[in-house]
């Protein structure tokens, strides 16, 4: 499998991690990040950039979990590009859009990811950038 296809089933399989929230799971989602993770989140309604380390995100998407369980969602990740850097290491891009079971609530978020394939040959995220639409 080339490393394009091998970028893309980890960002796919991001996507459906994503809708375990609503089952109150996140540990699966954790292992995706790297020791060396960086972060990056803006969103309008504050008018600034967050940063995130490891503790950090890993710590987000416990809350999200939390937040989310039983509760209808969806997570759908879109256009997905990746661009690979070196032969463990691809960029992606791609747009998520989310939803509640009720459509109260609908987010768009534009995502820029590094991905790098470690010695034990598991790829994880080592630096993110999120642009959080209203």
């Amino acid at each position: 499998m080339g490393l394009e296809q091998e970028v893309s089933n980890e960002v796919y399989r991001l996507m459906e991690l994503h809708q375990e929230f609503e089952n109150g799971n996140y540990e699966e989602m954790n292992d995706l990040y790297s020791d060396e993770f960086q972060g990056w989140l803006y969103k309008p309604s504050l008018g600034q950039v967050e940063k995130f380390n490891l503790k950090d995100i890993k710590e987000g998407n416990e809350e999200a979990a939390n937040h989310f369980k039983g509760k209808k969602i969806q997570f759908i990740f879109s256009g997905l590009k990746i661009l690979p850097q070196h032969e463990n290491q691809a960029t992606t891009s791609y747009e998520i859009t989310y939803s509640d079971d009720k459509n109260e609530r609908v987010v768009r978020a534009l995502n820029l990811e590094v991905w790098q394939k470690g010695s034990d040959d598991k790829w994880r995220i080592i630096r993110w950038y999120q642009e959080k639409g209203v």
